[in-house]
């Protein structure tokens, strides 16, 4: 999973620190966060498990793994981490027969939580973000955000850390407590969930492709000039960050 999203429970200044070194010097690092939907433990150590059980199901209410090192992959260290998304793997043990989610009661509320903040409905919004938050032992946002610029609870612990376009990362606001709750609970639960998100919220890398171009074979039937999309600075390619991730910035 990339640190440019599970990044933002780092609760150290280990993701801070990591946005800050030249793109190409960065190495994998140790994220540690009170959100239970990823592994405790001060050291990698402390966060994986034996050779033996590495590859078992997590425990209920655990989404990631800190995988055993020896199963680490080469490659540039900005686009590895240590970090798995392990949620279905009883699914994937069982040769994926049985039942999967495709559309889950947390999107459903996360979608209403963005309508409600969109209209001023924080409370309405708090509500149904904590949820999953507070399940996953986070702070509640309810009673604590009353506002849609306010900080969410947690002080120098808080969920999510967001970047700026530029500068150290601040808490994040309910907006993006929904973001987060949002990503969390719809990983790999329907094709395409985080770019389609990501797209609606600005949050697509610099350059990213909104959409596809007509098929080549579709083209060339119709005698059509074939094309591409995306690029920094080209026709359908994403050209905002909320974050500030792009080509020749984060």
């Amino acid at each position: 999973m990339t640190y440019y999203i599970i990044g933002m429970e780092d609760v150290i200044g280990a993701f801070d620190t990591w946005l800050a070194a030249p793109r190409d010097t960065r190495q994998p690092f140790l994220i540690v966060t009170p959100d239970q939907r990823f592994p405790s433990g001060a050291t990698r150590a402390e966060q994986t498990r034996s050779e033996d059980d590495d590859d078992d199901p997590l425990p209920a209410g655990q989404y990631f793994r800190n995988r055993n090192p020896g199963k680490d992959q080469s490659g540039s260290g900005w686009a590895n981490s240590w970090y798995d998304h392990y949620r279905f793997r009883a699914f994937a043990d069982a040769s994926r027969i049985g039942d999967f989610p495709l559309l889950t009661k947390a999107e459903i509320d996360m979608l209403a939580a963005e309508g409600y903040i969109r209209t001023s409905n924080i409370p309405a919004a708090a509500a149904l973000i904590d949820i999953t938050r507070t399940a996953a032992g986070l702070p509640a946002l309810t009673g604590a955000v009353t506002t849609a610029t306010q900080p969410v609870p947690g002080g120098d612990q808080c969920v999510p850390r967001v970047p700026p376009p530029t500068g150290p990362t601040v808490c994040g606001n309910i907006m993006e407590a929904m973001k987060w709750e949002k990503r969390l609970e719809t990983a790999y639960t329907s094709y395409g969930a985080w770019f389609f998100d990501a797209r609606g919220w600005g949050d697509l890398v610099i350059g990213t492709p909104l959409y596809w171009p007509v098929p080549v074979q579709e083209a060339n039937a119709r005698g059509s000039l074939v094309y591409n999309v995306g690029g920094e600075g080209r026709p359908g390619g994403a050209t905002e960050n909320t974050y500030g991730y792009g080509v020749g910035s984060r």
